[in-house]
């Protein structure tokens, strides 16, 4: 046997000629609605570029807003006017602050919305008319009359962007190669620590010959064309959403449009919620994600200023250690990723490999950061062991990306990755920094300046523990990813199942390894016909369509042993 059929998950030999022409027609329906422009790697590519254009302006400590010439300085005596955003307005670091502040909330109160929203509108559609929200606001955030105005504009930039974090990855899960899925979620990710040095460069370099203005009403341009192309091109289908010529929820003259069809909405959101909270492996998931952000957020923050205070102090050459985090930080990001990426496809994308390497990538880093701490006395030292630590704990990008769409229904994939967007930021890297900030100075007080410098290492490597905590997280996750937990095994909505090529091997979740195949479980939605059985257990039910009696048999692999026939009912 060389092939199987897809939506079936079994040889072709083995099924009927009725079997075969059904997968046939619905193959031939698929296949015609692909749009011309349509390549998976030209998807890829159009979503790089974009990510890559919108974490040049990610307001979250990075980027374009975050750079020196965009950014700016205060006023002060020696230099009265200031520079950029903080002395074109007179801003204190407090309101200078609020401006990441207000892009959060545009970001995470907008996330879950377009992630629900796909059910009731196209997917396509809406990174459109997000990222068409997203240009608006950038291109006003060079135009802000005062602060006020621009932090408005700056909670808007968080609203377009949120489509695109919701919606870009189930895109790239839908179209990958089975067998490459990991390898392009690493290309997609690798995105946001290129794009985040991009921002620093684009935003030094027009700042030299430009207002800061400038940077925003450039970015904004950049993005048009991907805004054109989704909203005029033909759209692209995702699983789960709604299709831009489809019907979804009719209204009849008894139930009209109105209160009570957005309490249905509310109440389905809600269910929805609740379903992506049951899922085991993606709380876990969540958690170990959150843990490892708060992180992140701590090192991208407070790591230069460490780096400065221990090996540098007041000697201006402590600039330098700005350029060099950022570097190592791009550097490993981009390697970490690729690896990482590169490592689950070689051992297999399943749940339960992807969360391995998930707390082995955090248990490692943790070991080489630590030693960075508390053992360096040189800054080339530091940096050269704090390198490899990054590299190690960047390994995880990737896996952790894939195993966010895979432990949730396809139809909740964008609300799952809205909802993980939401609790890494809330719970992550926005309350970390400040809590290092609070613990520092806490453990610096009272101290000279060489002696409160040396209390960063102890303020870092406590924090630095989250890294085990993430790694029990996803060991539990690992421990959670038995049968039925992974999605791409089972059907969307009602009944349809889906052609996965994947190479499973965890008991009932795969079929024979590269063949892939319907799950055991299949998930009980919609109509509900087939639930709990093997499609290869189902009995001929041709005669019973034709008047006939079934015969009830089963293959040897039934669940009810070959008993005989089945009752009409369960038929």
């Amino acid at each position: 046997v060389t092939c199987r059929v897809p939506y079936l998950g079994k040889s072709r030999a083995l099924c009927t000629g009725y079997e075969c022409i059904m997968v046939r027609d619905r193959i031939d329906k698929m296949t015609a609605t692909q749009p011309r422009w349509f390549t998976p790697l030209r998807l890829l590519g159009i979503f790089c570029l974009t990510n890559l254009v919108v974490y040049l302006d990610r307001d979250t400590n990075a980027g374009l807003i975050a750079s020196n010439g965009v950014n700016g300085s205060a006023r002060t005596a020696e230099n009265p006017g200031g520079s950029g955003i903080q002395g074109d307005f007179n801003l204190s670091y407090f309101a200078d602050g609020l401006l990441p502040a207000l892009f959060m909330v545009g970001l995470l109160l907008s996330s879950p919305i377009f992630a629900e929203a796909v059910k009731h509108c196209s997917a396509f559609r809406m990174l459109g008319w997000g990222m068409a929200v997203w240009v608006l606001a950038v291109v006003a955030c060079g135009a802000a009359p005062n602060f006020s105005f621009l932090l408005v504009a700056r909670a808007f930039v968080g609203v377009g962007e949120a489509s695109f974090v919701s919606l870009a990855a189930p895109f790239i899960d839908d179209f990958a190669p089975a067998a490459q899925k990991a390898r392009w979620f690493a290309a997609f990710y690798l995105c946001i620590p290129v794009g985040f040095a991009a921002g620093y460069i684009f935003g030094g370099a027009i700042t030299t010959v430009a207002s800061w203005r400038v940077a925003f009403v450039a970015e904004g341009l950049a993005m048009t064309p991907f805004v054109a192309f989704a909203l005029a091109a033909q759209p692209l289908q995702l699983r789960g959403s709604k299709p831009a010529d489809g019907t979804h929820y009719p209204p009849s003259h008894n139930q009209p449009y109105g209160h009570r069809r957005w309490r249905a909405i509310v109440g389905e959101f809600l269910t929805d919620v609740a379903t992506v909270f049951r899922q085991r492996v993606w709380v876990s998931v969540c958690a170990a994600y959150t843990a490892y952000v708060a992180v992140l957020g701590v090192y991208a923050y407070w790591g230069p200023k460490a780096g400065r205070a221990l090996f540098f102090g007041a000697d201006d050459r402590g600039g330098s250690a700005d350029l060099v985090f950022g570097g190592v930080t791009v550097l490993t990001g981009v390697l970490g990723s690729v690896a990482g990426g590169l490592a689950l496809d070689r051992l297999g994308s399943t749940l339960r490999n992807a969360t391995l390497l998930c707390a082995a990538s955090n248990f490692m880093g943790f070991v080489f950061l630590l030693l960075a701490f508390i053992t360096s006395r040189s800054f080339g030292a530091f940096m050269g062991i704090f390198a490899v630590g990054q590299l190690v704990i960047f390994l995880l990008q990737a896996p952790v990306a894939a195993t966010g769409m895979w432990c949730v229904p396809a139809e909740l994939r964008p609300l799952g990755a809205s909802l993980m967007t939401v609790s890494i930021h809330l719970l992550g890297d926005v309350p970390s920094p400040p809590l290092v900030g609070l613990l520092q100075t806490r453990l610096a007080a009272g101290k000279d300046t060489q002696q409160a410098a040396e209390q960063w290492r102890i303020s870092l490597s406590i924090f630095s523990l989250l890294l085990l905590v993430s790694g029990v997280f996803f060991l539990i996750a690992a421990w959670q990813s038995g049968p039925g937990s992974d999605y791409r095994k089972q059907p969307v909505g009602a009944g349809d199942a889906e052609d996965n090529n994947g190479d499973d091997g965890e008991g009932n979740e795969g079929r024979e390894g590269a063949g892939g195949g319907v799950g055991r479980e299949a998930r009980r939605g919609g109509l509900g016909i087939v639930g709990d059985v093997d499609v290869d257990e189902v009995p001929d039910a041709r005669p019973l369509l034709m008047g006939g009696e079934s015969t009830g048999s089963f293959s040897s692999s039934s669940s009810n042993g070959g008993r005989g026939k089945i009752p009409d009912a369960k038929v």
